[in-house]
């Protein structure tokens, strides 16, 4: 019997598109990465507020006022104080956890004296 038929190799190049595309598919709808390396001036305004909170309800069991402030550098705010003032207020408004509206008032406290005070 005679072959007739051409030997190609088109199925190879067909296995690799649709390989590609359902790879691509299923990285970007159905196992999507996660960024798990951000830095805190990345995240987005509700993580930051999150990220606010934790320093403060830090602050609040230790009393480290030298470890917030590094940790509150991360986020680059352009005014610290302010941030945290308003994220106190903002909880105690919207009904928030008032253990963590007080970490953040007290955190605020502390760096407006350490700020208005006169260094030596």
């Amino acid at each position: 019997m005679e072959e007739t038929k051409a030997k190609s190799n088109w199925y190879l190049l067909t296995g690799l598109i649709i390989g590609m595309l359902l790879g691509l598919v299923f990285s970007t709808l159905v196992f999507p990465a996660e960024n798990a390396q951000a830095l805190p001036n990345e995240l987005n305004d509700t993580a930051k507020a999150d990220y606010r909170t934790m320093i403060a309800t830090a602050f609040a069991a230790n009393q480290d006022l030298e470890r917030a402030l590094s940790r509150l550098e991360l986020l680059k705010d352009p005014d610290p104080l302010a941030a945290l003032t308003a994220q106190a207020q903002h909880m105690m408004a919207n009904g928030g956890s008032e253990h963590a509206a007080k970490a953040l008032a007290e955190l605020a406290s502390q760096l407006s004296q350490r700020l208005t005070s006169p260094s030596p």
